[in-house]
């Protein structure tokens, strides 16, 4: 073979072996979305939880003052 057939199966190979290491990252690809998308999925939930502990921990605090108030009423009346 002349130098310019060899330099172009050189030149094909290079392409094979890039287009081989492409794909094979394209093939992990779909892994690493669901990885993510199980990740947030997570979260959102966590967040969710966090929400609702909040609201318990307003309505908790809105209960003390309630009963803080009252006693200190309470406390006045006495005195």
């Amino acid at each position: 073979m002349d130098r310019e057939t060899l330099k172009f199966k050189e030149n094909v190979d290079e392409w094979i072996k890039q287009m081989k290491a492409d794909l094979s990252e394209i093939k992990d690809l779909p892994l690493t979305v669901d990885e993510n998308v199980n990740n947030i999925q997570h979260n959102y939930e966590l967040i969710q939880e966090m929400k609702d502990d909040i609201d318990d921990l307003k309505q908790e605090i809105k209960l003390l003052k309630i009963m803080h108030i009252m006693v200190l009423k309470q406390n006045q009346k006495t005195v």
